[in-house]
């Protein structure tokens, strides 16, 4: 058993865990060298210190009874092709965390730390921080692919917090096994807004001598942040499929009809439709019969769907990142229907158009009204600055130039680019990529795909990839202001001369028309060394900006267009849309349309007045819960980065220091 706790090398700097040192979590104090006492009195006797915090001797004792040992020198680390299924079957909460990961970047640096998001496994599925930190947890697979659980490397933060459900800070030795006694970390569990089951987790370490108190609180707040931002994109999504679904109603009049949430959960459904969920032949008999296929990848939904509702047809709902639900049609004849995927995109950048379905679903579709003639469905362009930019693109998109589009977050960016696509005569594919989804991990097998057998747990028959996928047609990028930086390298190679080799397969040419989008500020990235100059210069021979929803003249055409799409059976007043337009509506016309699907869904009579109008509008403005918990996370990421200063934290954010001392739930001194 080792008496003394080496050195951990992070690049030229060496940090020391100091075992002499006295720490103080929750209240209770203990010297470092009491506590390695205590740790070997319980490896050599399994007797357990009355001193120790009690959370601290329940881990150690759950790691015994797991059967883990203290020399075990580094946590299990899974295969490339595993972490890529955590990480795609977890895209929601990585991208509800992505930028509180980014916007703690500065403070990690210089606390010599890391931000950790897990799956509830506690599989590391993505990391932020200090280059030299991160370097040095490689040694204990502190990082992607790395399982954290205690069965998997004993007492550790993440470990504890998945088993106690509850915030947890764990330092130096304090950790079961000896090897990552060289670490302090401070983790917090996050739960599913619907249903309170375990997402993952968030957890911030670095090296012992780096110990701050305060860690626990920041990784808190973080994970309170997480948890609304899931929140607000459930809303979000729940919004998106009763859109679809009261856009499409009038044509299942005479059907039963179930709407499902991803969760499995019901959001609407007739009565005879759910009296034959309840009848089904699996004997499932309860008030969510659906709710089994939360655990379902969403690519196995329409065969269990079939087994569970045999005659049932079905239209599935997905976004950029998975899938958000689906609607269910018990037809009226009960005829014996072949199932068939109906796949709807609703992108980021959905701003109220019924987006590309199977060809099949649009033969019975309602058309989609049309500013301009040639307009991709559920864009308008009655602006005149706008139709500029339309006629702008189509020029550019004739000659198959790389086009930028810079905007708002839900000014309709994508909605541009697929019409770009559909100006350019292209016959393949639009194929949209999430630059800031992409794991850098797996970038060149994304981008590029893979050969049968190029690694282990490789796709039997390998994977096309993106690039190669949109060959013939338009490979559109979105949000490349998060482009990771490995993956600008990447892309810039792409472009020299759009040749495509997969992993472990041979190169081959592709036919690309090249589009991006973003809202950040790339000049400003540039500065800040985060996006490449020189790829910019590649990505915007015609750059276009559209106007937020603020600036526009054609409010009154936005408003009716995406009403039809939603309910065409819905009427609103001019009165009712000047009442609307006086909003600032900051999130363009992505909030204009979830507010008006709020107001299809309170017009009891179809039409909608201005008492119900302010009310709805008011209540989409209110309903997020988010904010205190967002204040006060920025609060305590600027109380950590000023040393715990409550004066300077205040100054930084122009508040009083009362409302810094309500954030960290402590009195005002006297």
């Amino acid at each position: 058993m080792r008496q003394a706790l080496p050195r951990i090398q992070v690049n030229d700097r060496r940090v020391r865990h100091e075992r002499s040192s006295t720490f103080h979590v929750g209240g209770a104090g203990m010297d470092q060298r009491e506590v390695l006492a205590a740790w070997e009195k319980f490896v050599e006797r399994g007797a357990l210190s009355s001193d120790l915090r009690s959370s601290v001797a329940a881990s150690w004792q759950r790691s015994r009874n797991h059967h883990v040992t203290v020399d075990r020198a580094r946590a299990p680390l899974v295969a490339d092709a595993e972490l890529f299924r955590h990480r795609s079957k977890y895209a929601s909460l990585r991208h509800a965390a992505r930028c509180a990961l980014e916007n703690s970047k500065t403070f990690l640096r210089d606390a010599n730390s890391i931000m950790i998001l897990t799956d509830p496994s506690g599989l590391i599925i993505d990391t932020q921080g200090d280059d030299r930190v991160i370097d040095a947890g490689r040694a204990v697979h502190l990082e992607h692919g790395g399982r954290w659980s205690e069965a998997d490397i004993g007492t550790n933060a993440i470990g504890a917090a998945i088993a106690e459900s509850k915030p947890v800070q764990i330092h130096g030795t304090e950790h079961f096994c000896s090897e990552v006694q060289r670490w302090t970390c401070a983790a917090v569990p996050v739960h599913d807004p619907t249903d309170g089951e375990l997402l993952g987790v968030v957890d911030i370490s670095g090296p012992a001598s780096t110990f701050n108190p305060q860690s626990l609180a920041l990784a808190v707040a973080v994970g309170h942040h997480v948890e609304s931002v899931l929140a607000q994109s459930v809303r979000q999504e729940h919004e998106e499929l009763l859109c679809r679904f009261l856009g499409r109603r009038s044509q299942w009049a005479n059907d039963e009809c179930i709407v499902l949430d991803r969760r499995g959960m019901i959001l609407h459904a007739t009565e005879r439709a759910l009296n034959a969920l309840q009848h089904d032949r699996h004997g499932i008999h309860n008030d969510a019969p659906t709710r089994f296929l939360k655990t379902v990848p969403f690519d196995e939904w329409p065969s269990r769907l079939k087994e569970l509702l045999p005659n049932a047809s079905f239209n599935f709902v997905e976004n950029e990142r998975s899938g958000i639900g689906a609607i269910v049609v018990l037809h009226a004849r009960r005829r014996q229907l072949i199932t068939h995927r109906d796949v709807q995109k609703s992108r980021s950048e959905s701003d109220g158009r019924e987006t590309a379905s199977s060809s099949s679903a649009r033969k019975d579709s309602k058309p989609e009204p049309r500013s301009l003639q040639s307009m991709a469905a559920g864009f308008v362009a009655d602006d005149p600055a706008v139709r500029a930019i339309v006629r702008q693109v189509e020029t550019a998109a004739a000659r198959k130039m790389p086009i930028l589009i810079r905007g708002e977050t839900g000014t309709g960016k994508e909605q541009l680019a697929r019409h770009a696509h559909m100006a350019s005569g292209r016959t393949g594919a639009f194929v949209p990529v999430n630059c800031a989804a992409l794991p850098e991990s797996l970038i060149e097998s994304e981008l590029f795909g893979y050969a049968a057998g190029a690694f282990t747990g490789a796709r039997r028959g390998g994977a096309i990839g993106l690039v190669k996928e949109a060959d013939g047609g338009t490979l559109f990028l979105d949000e490349i202001g998060d482009m990771p930086v490995a993956l600008q390298a990447v892309l810039l190679r792409l472009l020299d001369d759009w040749t495509v080799r997969p992993v472990g397969g041979v190169r081959s040419k592709v036919d690309v028309f090249l589009i991006s989008a973003t809202n950040a500020r790339l000049d400003k990235a540039i500065a800040e060394a985060r996006f490449r100059s020189d790829l910019l210069y590649r990505l915007n021979t015609l750059e276009v900006n559209l106007p937020p929803l603020r600036d526009r003249n054609d409010f009154d055409a936005i408003v009716r267009h995406l009403l039809n799409a939603i309910d065409p059976n819905c009427e609103i007043t001019r009165t009712d849309i000047a009442h609307l337009a006086a909003r600032p509506w900051p999130g363009n016309v992505r909030e204009l349309r979830n507010v008006l699907a709020r107001f299809t869904l309170a017009a009891a009579d179809g039409s909608i007045n201005e008492a119900g109008a302010e009310s709805i509008v008011q209540h989409s403005g209110a309903e997020s819960g988010s904010l205190h918990d967002i204040h006060r996370a920025r609060i305590l990421v600027v109380y950590a980065e000023t040393a715990g200063n409550v004066s300077e934290t205040a100054r930084r954010l122009g508040v009083s220091r009362n409302t810094i001392y309500r954030a960290l739930g402590q009195k005002k001194p006297e």
